[in-house]
């Protein structure tokens, strides 16, 4: 599907000079959040450790990770844009192209897209809409390519409005996973999506280029988990710095991300060793499950549990923004292609914990991966995050709070918009939650 072929079907005409203006204004005001942002996560840990000043580098999403993506593109090469986890990287790399995530996490961009599609749909998509429309988004208007991955209503009609501006492969995710049909039909799904990208790049997958591609992607899935290993004790990191560190691999070199990660990772590990904590071990231990916070303005959540009085601090989410990103390797027991390609199939469906599924148990797999991190991490607390517009996450609530309260672990229900207005509200909210637990704790 290309916008070459068809007309606008659904963004509106906007001039020239309304699109400079409104995207030099937003610019600016996302450089002061970014800024602003580093700022507050530093000011919370004054012995912050040294490597964390790459990510915070990184984070500029119009710094450097930009410039380097527009000098690999004047060489030619392909950049392929997608919007949810289900899309199969080590197939884009293997093809010599660039993976990055667009989902935006701007608020104001939301506003715009309240000109396409009703205020009533998911805040998230309609920021990634209005992005566009204003040339907001590096990597978006970088993408040569979208995956489009139909999870939800909202994505299957996004998949329709981008394609007025940019070429679009959508993949269809079967909603039941405990099926071997649908195992059959997400493995040609794989497969036709690597012809798709074979045939756009001009790039051939080989064995030898897919191998490569994997093993990258385990180095790096093994520097991901020994990070959230390390806040399985007592705090070495903050949490918004590590969920700075998760969400930065979305967009960054992947090779430099894993190296970067691992020196991270010693300096951590040294930390440990001299119990030289961020906060108190007694500070109250809390996991983020539900819809996916993006850098950089949905970042207020982590703000406010980790600078409330009483504080709190993030050891774990269950977010396909943050740790499900890396937790789940490509497991290959013979290097062919087809052995391959099935490995990267059932990597991505069966080890997936999104609520688009359901099964004759419901959607299980997720609730026990939360209740394994409860366990793993000392989890003291849930908050769980939906904003106002995404049913899935909304929908599923009732059944996580049901297991979450059998062994006894406080969740509390956190809705909210794509705003800062309810900032000052959430506050109260958070810090009600907080002292609730600090509490416990204390009991």
């Amino acid at each position: 599907m290309t916008s070459e072929t068809v007309g606008k079907r659904y963004m509106p005409e906007v001039s020239r000079r309304e699109i400079d203006e409104l995207k030099s204004t937003m610019k600016a005001a996302s450089e002061k959040v970014i800024a602003d942002n580093i700022e507050r996560m530093k000011k919370a840990d004054p012995k912050r450790p040294p490597a964390m000043k790459y990510f915070d580098e990184i984070s500029n999403l119009f710094g450097k990770r930009q410039e380097e993506i527009a000098a690999e593109k004047e060489k030619g090469k392909k950049v392929i844009g997608y919007m949810c986890l289900f899309a199969p990287t080590e197939l884009i790399l293997a093809a010599d192209a660039i993976p990055v995530r667009v989902n935006s996490g701007w608020y104001d961009t939301s506003k715009l897209g309240d000109r396409v599609v009703p205020v009533e749909v998911c805040p998230v998509l309609r920021s990634t809409i209005g992005a566009k429309m204003i040339e907001l988004s590096p990597f978006l208007e970088q993408s040569d390519a979208l995956i489009s991955v139909l999870t939800c209503d909202g994505m299957t009609k996004l998949s329709e409005i981008l394609s007025d501006y940019k070429t679009i492969w959508g993949m269809n995710v079967p909603r039941i996973k405990d099926s071997s049909q649908s195992l059959r039909f997400w493995k040609d799904e794989i497969k036709q999506m690597k012809k798709q990208i074979e045939q756009f790049t001009g790039n051939k997958i080989t064995n030898k280029n897919l191998k490569e591609a994997i093993e990258m992607s385990h180095r790096a899935t093994k520097a991901f988990r020994r990070l959230q290993e390390l806040r399985k004790g007592s705090p070495v990191i903050m949490g918004r710095d590590a969920m700075l560190v998760n969400q930065t691999y979305l967009w960054d070199d992947k090779k430099r991300w894993t190296e970067k990660t691992e020196a991270l990772c010693d300096e951590l590990e040294a930390r440990a060793q001299r119990k030289d904590w961020v906060c108190s071990p007694d500070t109250p231990r809390v996991m983020i499950t539900g819809t996916p916070m993006f850098w950089p303005d949905n970042w207020k959540l982590p703000t406010l549990v980790e600078e409330s009085n009483p504080q709190g601090i993030i050891v774990a989410d269950e977010q396909c923004s943050g740790e499900r990103i890396l937790n789940d390797p490509v497991s290959v027991d013979e290097w062919s292609m087809n052995d391959m390609l099935n490995a990267i199939g059932e990597r991505y469906l069966m080890a997936s914990t999104c609520p688009c599924f359901t099964s004759k148990d419901g959607n299980q797999d997720r609730v026990n991966w939360l209740l394994n991190k409860v366990k793993g991490w000392n989890v003291q607390g849930v908050i769980y995050y939906v904003v106002r517009g995404c049913m899935l996450y909304a929908m599923e609530y009732t059944r996580v709070k049901k297991a979450l309260d059998k062994v006894n672990i406080p969740v509390y229900y956190l809705d909210t918009e794509y705003t800062r207005e309810d900032v000052g509200q959430l506050k109260t909210r958070v810090e009600a939650f907080l002292e609730m637990l600090t509490a416990r704790v204390d009991f």
